[in-house]
């Protein structure tokens, strides 16, 4: 499988883990599990790690700009408001789509990325929202 996807027990941080070859019908069927399943709650924020040796040489600015863009808008209602998703690269050869795809216009104010080299540097990001949806305290 080229992805793993951890929902959590208490607080409202969802981890997505990727690895293998990378395509949009990859994202896509994360996106399918993840915000359509029955765990996705809004308030979530979204912890998504390319782990060492992912390979997203399949997406290039042209598909970001297409069936990326067309996903977004797809998507943008079912999340929810004040969406947060930090972005981990193990290795630094994936940052620079990373970079492009936080850089597009169409992304800037529909939710907040920041991208990070380490695990623990995102979810500490992600953490300083989880005051904000005291609901996700409880046991789920």
């Amino acid at each position: 499988m080229a992805y793993e996807i951890i929902f959590p027990e208490t607080g409202n941080i969802v981890e997505v883990r990727l690895s293998g070859a990378l395509s949009f019908e990859t994202f896509r069927d994360i996106h399918v599990e993840l915000y359509l399943g029955p765990e996705w709650r809004t308030g979530m924020n979204l912890l998504a790690i390319l782990e060492q040796g992912a390979d997203v040489s399949a997406i290039d600015s042209k598909v970001l700009r297409t069936a990326f863009k067309a996903e977004l808008e797809r998507l943008t209602e079912i999340r929810g408001p004040d969406f947060k998703v930090a972005w981990v690269a193990e290795d630094d050869y994936n940052l620079p789509l990373l970079r492009l795809w936080q850089s597009m216009p169409f992304v800037s104010g529909v939710f907040d990325i920041e991208i990070f080299n380490s695990r623990d540097a995102g979810r500490k990001w992600l953490e300083e929202f989880e005051a904000d949806w005291p609901e996700f305290r409880r046991q789920a």
